[in-house]
C-alpha cells in the first residue's frame, strides 16, 4: 500500500471515530434531556396528587 493510500485510510478511520463519538454524545444528551423533561413533569403531578389526597381526608 502506498504511503498516500495509508494516510487516506487513517484519515477516514479518524473521521469515522469522531462521527461515532458525536453520534453517541448526541444520543446520550437526548436521553438525558428526555429524562429531565419527564422528571420536570412528574414532580408537579406527584405534588398535586398529594395535595388532592390530603383534601379528600
Amino acid at each position: 500500500m502506498s504511503e498516500r493510500a495509508q494516510w487516506v485510510c487513517e484519515l477516514a478511520g479518524l473521521i469515522a471515530a469522531v462521527v461515532g463519538i458525536v453520534v453517541v454524545a448526541v444520543a446520550l444528551w437526548s436521553l438525558l434531556g428526555a429524562g429531565l423533561a419527564l422528571l420536570a413533569v412528574s414532580v408537579p403531578l406527584v405534588i398535586v396528587g398529594n395535595l388532592r389526597s390530603r383534601e379528600s381526608r
